[in-house]
């Protein structure tokens, strides 16, 4: 008993003093492998002494084991066993070094999809703000639509189609005193809301310049092009045309000045054909104290004007072969011909332009006015 506890005892302080070092597996194994290996030569000794003597001792084991050439071989089991337990032991380590780094990688993968989820759930919050930024700007700009003013001489229908929910064509359609018509079409470089806010500020502009001059189409661009390199932001300009037309009995005149704008077409009922009425001009907002031109021209009853954007005649056909204006001058002469209203023409004339580009995605706002002079 004293031996026992005293055992204990030891194995106690070795356990202690060295708890803190850290045995392999593959050094486990091994001795596993040799202990386990022991009992090989161990009862193959002690069954061949029994079988051979017939009683057990220390002398007749000792005997039976030096005069036996295959307990030799089985006194080297230890040995085997314990080297393949040591190559198991290598293996496990191995196994389980490659266990700790899936569990690492799982840990750290789950840490990253919850980033990611994060991330993801972020995006989409900004995503959702974007649409709702969106959708009320698309109802601002729908809001600030001109109506179309009520004239007796004069029947006007357009039609505005911007690329995105909102788009960088601006529209203003005013009734000035002594019966004139005001109107400004502008195209801002760009498209989406950056352009839709530029176009809102042109407006502003526009409308505090119209008091000034908007019975002078050539001055009215260019104090209007003053205030676009005053107030825009750098790499923004915009195209203009700024027209008035005025009615005198059964005719009436229209006199406009424009600004890298698309010409304006002119169809003559009497004649059946469309005019392009060409005047220089440059763009708004690209350099300061630029000059403009002004352009009369005379129209008769059923006559009509159509003001576009250049998102109409910049359209190109599958073999990318350019609309232009000619072409779109001769879309305008069918529309007149085959049609008996403003707005069915308008709508003859987009959907030519349609079928033109077929095949073609839209790349730019599309924006078409139409003014037909009436008799009275």
């Amino acid at each position: 008993m004293l031996l026992m506890e005293k055992t204990r005892y030891f194995l106690f302080v070795l356990k202690k003093k060295y708890s803190h070092l850290k045995v392999s597996v593959a050094y486990k194994f091994t001795i596993f492998g040799i202990s386990f290996g022991f009992l090989f030569p161990l009862f193959s000794t002690l069954a061949e002494t029994w079988m051979q003597v017939g009683m057990i001792s220390l002398e007749s084991s000792l005997r039976i084991q030096a005069s036996r050439p295959l307990l030799w071989v089985i006194d080297s089991a230890p040995f085997f066993l314990g080297f393949f337990a040591w190559l198991a032991g290598i293996k496990q380590e191995a196994v389980k070094k490659l266990n700790l780094e899936l569990q690492k990688s799982n840990k750290d993968l789950k840490i990253e999809i919850a980033r990611s989820s994060s991330i993801e759930r972020n995006v989409r919050d900004l995503i959702d703000v974007y649409k709702e930024d969106l959708h009320s700007a698309k109802l601002i700009q729908e809001f600030s639509l001109p109506e179309i003013p009520s004239f007796p001489q004069f029947k006007i229908h357009y039609k505005y189609l911007p690329l995105n929910p909102v788009g960088g064509d601006l529209i203003s359609l005013q009734k000035i005193n002594n019966g004139l018509l005001g109107i400004l079409v502008g195209d801002v470089v760009g498209h989406g809301i950056s352009a839709a806010l530029i176009a809102s500020l042109v407006n502003v502009l526009a409308s505090k310049n119209r008091e000034k001059n908007g019975l002078n189409p050539k001055e009215y661009l260019e104090f209007l092009n003053k205030e676009a390199n005053q107030y825009l932001p750098e790499d923004y300009y915009f195209t203009a045309l700024y027209g008035l037309l005025a009615s005198n009995g059964n005719s009436a005149k229209f006199t406009f000045s424009r600004g890298g704008h698309p010409y304006p077409f002119i169809y003559s009922h009497e004649k059946k054909e469309v005019s392009i009425q060409e005047i220089s001009g440059t763009p708004l907002g690209l350099l300061d104290d630029l000059t403009y031109s002004e352009l009369s021209v005379d129209l008769f009853p059923k006559d009509r004007i159509y003001i576009i954007t250049d998102g109409l005649i910049e359209v190109k056909n599958d073999i990318g072969k350019l609309l232009g204006s000619k072409n779109f001058s001769s879309i305008i002469a069918n529309a007149c011909s085959h049609t008996s209203t403003l707005e069915d023409s308008i709508e003859f004339i987009l959907n030519t332009v349609d079928k033109f580009s077929i095949g073609k995605p839209v790349d730019d706002d599309r924006f078409i006015l139409g003014i037909e002079i009436q008799e009275v």
